[in-house]
Order: C-alpha cells, then structure tokens, then sequence
C-alpha cells in the first residue's frame, strides 16, 4: 500500500478575451477497489457556473462555464490517494474487445503484431507475451513530443515511428485488441514532476493489468488513475470550446510523491 500525495495545476491564457467558454476538466482521482481518495480540493477560476460530473466510463471532474469576457482560466487541484495493490477485478465491458476511433490497425500496427508472435514464437495473448510486446514497442518507437497531435491516431504513429504517452498507449491497445486481448486507456498522474500521463490497462485472468510502455514498465502502486475508456476521445483530462478570435496556450503542472 502507498500513499501518493499529487498537486495538478492548468493554466490556459488566451492571446485576447474571449466568452462563453465551456469546460470539463477531469482532474478528481478515480476510486475503486485498489485506489481510494483520502483527501482532495480543487479550485477553478474564473467560473459562473461549476458542477460536478460523471460519465458513463465512471470518469469525475467539474463542468463549468465562463460566460463574460476573460484571458484566462486557472485549475490547481491537489489531495492524497491511497493505492493498495495493481490488478483490477471487476466486470469486463464488451466494448474494450474492439477497435475505436484511435486505435483502428491498419498495415503497420498488423504487420507489427506478426512480426512479433514470430519473434515470440506464439501470439502475444498473455502477461508474458504482452510485455514482452511493450517492451519491443518501447524499443521501436521513439519518445519524441511534437511530431503528433491529440488527433493521431495508432496506425500512424506507429508508422512514423515517434511520439508522446498518448501514442504509445494507443498502439499497445490497438495492438492487444487484434491479439485478442480486452485493453483500455488510461490518462493519470505518475511519481516526479511533470504533466499528465497515459497507459494502457489488459484484461487478462479476469483482472486489469497496466503497462506502461512509454517507460517499458508495468503500472505499480505510484500511478495515480483520473480517467480511462476505449481511447483519448473518452479519456482526455480536460477539454472545451469558447467564442472569441483568440489563440490559447495551455501550462500544466503535476508533482506525484509519496508521503506517509
């Protein structure tokens, strides 16, 4: 069991005011049977309206409007979780057996996936063969921010052969649906400081199990989960849309330690 203090902190400035601007930020850890909320607070300004929510997937956050001008919108969300082990046993949801809009395999992510199993010597379809499947998908692509966006989707980055969490966590799971193997997508905090991070979680012997193959490890007791779903599209840490001739830059802060 630990304890893992975590500090999430977003800035989003806007080149000029704009209005109307609606928002969903995620940033309210998840509980079930491993991890649990022993305290949390989460400050969102400017808001006229803030409302707490959930989805369908059991992801939390605040949606919440700013209807009159501003520059600008602050989040600083901060608690304590405790984590007591790493594998999930709960009911499987059909859905996480087949492709979504991210992680549809194509050529690349197929031609992957064979040249694995003959690598391996079998199909990659339990725990053993599914890290060593991380593990060579952490040795054949590269970390490399900027090179995708939020919007690329599996088959290409796998293609390009570079990319950031998002991508990884994207191609694992393309790649463990065609094997055969249920697999969702997980976006949470890890211990250091930094920004958000995304992996990917397998079904297998009745349970989730999380890999981590942006740094070719399995998810432990420091990984601290906010969100998950079939891809980003349901994953995604915060989101929203506002009116105004404006560009927008975006700062996130995330310190993840373990304290007693």
């Amino acid at each position: 069991m630990k304890r893992m203090h975590f500090l999430y902190r977003m800035q989003l400035a806007f080149s000029q005011a704009v209005h109307d601007h609606h928002f969903l930020i995620r940033c309210i850890p998840m509980e079930d049977g491993i991890q649990k909320r022993e305290h949390f607070s989460c400050r969102i300004t400017p808001a006229d309206t803030l409302d707490q929510v959930a989805d369908g997937f059991g992801n939390q956050g605040y949606a919440g409007a700013v209807r009159g001008p501003h520059d600008g919108l602050s989040v600083l969300a901060q608690g304590i979780v405790r984590i007591c082990g790493t594998d999930r046993r709960e009911p499987l949801h059909p859905v996480y057996r087949f492709p979504s809009a991210y992680t549809v395999p194509g050529e690349t992510i197929r031609r992957f996936l064979d040249e694995t199993g003959q690598e391996l010597g079998r199909q990659p379809a339990d725990l053993a063969g599914l890290k060593f499947l991380m593990n060579r998908l952490a040795g054949r692509f590269s970390y490399v921010p900027g090179v995708t966006s939020v919007k690329t989707r599996a088959e290409e980055a796998l293609a390009g052969g570079q990319g950031v969490c998002q991508d990884y966590a994207h191609i694992f799971i393309s790649l463990c649906r065609l094997a055969g193997v249920p697999a969702r997508y997980v976006a949470g905090m890890i211990t250091g400081e930094g920004q958000t991070h995304a992996w990917a979680e397998a079904w297998l012997d009745g349970a989730w199990h999380g890999f981590d193959p942006t740094n070719s490890r399995m998810a432990d007791e420091t990984y601290i989960r906010l969100t998950h779903g079939r891809d980003f599209a349901d994953g995604a840490v915060d989101k929203g849309c506002f009116l105004g001739f404006a560009s927008q830059t975006q700062q996130i802060l995330v310190k993840v330690e373990e304290t007693a």
